[in-house]
């Protein structure tokens, strides 16, 4: 037809959406990103959906929020994932109008996301960080609150989790009471507080 591929997915994933759907943006009564996002739903989770538009006593999530709805809370994107997509085993759920992918199941992400966080703490330690601490999601690394110090010197290793699924490494960092205790002699600055 002389179409881009993306093209003829595009208009294959909204001709596949439940046709009051279809309706219901034809009529301005849902926008773009609501039938955008409504491509990633099965078509029980379409109907589901539906359910709540059509119940005034519930809120029907529309736009970004209709995203987190689908896939239970959060959408986690593939660009968040340490481990090796292709060893996942786990459904990935590819967005037609954006570049990135979802996972279906956040446990199944979370499962191998963790797993991995632990291999990467396991590396730190044998490479001869004093220490490594994982901070959990909901809880955030405040760089205000620690000194920069060198490996050689104590410093540890952040592993900062955040809700969608994303990780930083914070290398070499101390709390500021413990720097204090090391620049002041009383060494061991490095070590887990008992």
């Amino acid at each position: 037809f002389g179409l881009p591929e993306l093209m003829i997915k595009r208009v294959l994933a909204l001709g596949n959406l439940l046709p009051r759907i279809r309706d219901l943006y034809r009529h301005e009564k849902i926008d773009a990103a609501t039938v955008r996002h409504l491509t990633l739903a099965s078509k029980g989770q379409q109907k589901a959906w539906l359910a709540l538009y059509d119940d005034p006593d519930n809120y029907t999530p529309t736009g970004h929020q209709l995203k987190a709805w689908l896939f239970g809370g959060t959408s986690i994107a593939t660009g968040a994932a340490l481990f090796d997509l292709a060893a996942f085993d786990g459904q990935i759920v590819k967005d037609l109008f954006g570049d990135e992918g979802y996972f279906a199941d956040a446990d199944q992400f979370w499962a191998a996301q963790s797993a991995e966080i632990e291999r990467r703490k396991a590396a730190y330690l044998e490479d001869g960080w004093s220490a490594v601490e994982i901070v959990p999601v909901g809880v955030y690394f405040q760089t205000w609150e620690h000194e920069k110090t060198a490996k050689r010197k104590g410093g540890r290793v952040y592993i900062d989790v955040n809700g969608k699924g994303e990780v930083v490494f914070h290398e070499g960092y101390l709390t500021h009471k413990e720097a204090r205790r090391q620049a002041e002699g009383g060494g061991d600055a490095g070590k887990q507080p008992a």
